[in-house]
């Protein structure tokens, strides 16, 4: 059963009430794998690499839509919910559904916190959320990548505990969501899974890599993120310690745009960055994310 929770804290002087349907999704590419093409676009590893992912778990909790004049509380949702995009039954899978909202355009955030014995959730394996809950992790992410007869897994416990505001709409770039009076409307929250694997941390510019990864993979040829940290942005290196090169014979490099802070420049660090970035509202909508550890 999903909680539902709404109270009405802003001005009387709205036209109505409504509610909200809100969703998560990681959108076909995430549930089909790499390369993805929509449109005309493909979505490739720049090295070959095939990539598919029997895992991706995230932990959702506290929704919260307030007034964008003065931050008055609309609505919300005090639940906790856990949700396996990679085994998800849908397209989308439901977080909650907030009734008696003011008809407002209201403001939106959402948090990302570690599974705890109250959260639920419908697609996760029991003993995934057995784990998340012992690790204290909010995302758990696994798959295998391939490429000719190589193959390499990996799997990512991860503790990325984060607060997400004022969330743009990716159906029309405006701030917040608009609810419609006497009406459900319809929201999704989506995970990018293409965030994990860019080389750049600015959007619009960005190669997806896996070699990188595969040069660190463990014995057991899983790669972890304790693996991660031992590669060096600084100083890529392939499996046998050499230079990590690209098709051309150039040294392969990721360009951080400054984000990351001093100590940070490794490849665990740039995937926690990236993956703090890629959830979104409707598509594309950019939320500000700010760390909570």
């Amino acid at each position: 059963m999903i909680l539902l929770l709404a109270l009405a804290c802003v001005s009387e002087d709205v036209a109505g009430t409504g509610a909200l349907d809100l969703s998560i999704s990681g959108g076909e590419a995430l549930r089909s794998g790499f390369p993805y093409v929509e449109g005309g676009a493909e979505l490739a590893f720049v090295d070959g690499w095939e990539v598919h992912f029997d895992r991706y778990l995230i932990s959702i909790s506290e929704v919260a839509l307030t007034d964008p004049a003065d931050g008055a509380w609309a609505g919300g949702w005090e639940g906790a919910r856990v949700v396996d995009l990679a085994r998800a039954v849908g397209a989308e899978e439901p977080i909650a559904t907030l009734e008696d909202l003011p008809a407002l355009r209201l403001d939106l955030g959402f948090t990302l916190s570690p599974v705890s014995a109250s959260s639920e959730g419908d697609s996760p394996l029991p003993a995934d959320l057995a784990m998340m809950e012992t690790e204290g992790w909010t995302h758990w992410i696994g798959g295998t990548a391939t490429r000719g007869e190589e193959r390499v897994d990996f799997s990512l416990g991860l503790s990325l505990p984060t607060a997400y505001t004022r969330c743009v709409n990716g159906k029309d770039f405006t701030e917040g969501i608009a609810v419609a009076s006497h009406t459900t409307t319809g929201a999704t929250l989506y995970a990018h899974a293409v965030h994990l694997f860019w080389d750049t941390l600015a959007a619009g510019d960005e190669d997806l890599r896996f070699d990188p990864w595969a040069a660190v993979a463990g014995e057991d040829g899983v790669v972890t993120a304790d693996d991660l940290a031992d590669q060096d942005l600084t100083d890529l290196r392939d499996a046998d310690g050499d230079p990590l090169l690209d098709p051309s014979g150039a040294r392969i490099s990721y360009d951080d745009g400054g984000l990351l802070g001093p100590g940070q420049y490794d490849l665990l660090s740039f995937v926690r960055y990236g993956l703090r970035q890629s959830a979104h509202l409707n598509g594309v909508g950019y939320c500000r994310a700010a760390a909570l550890e």
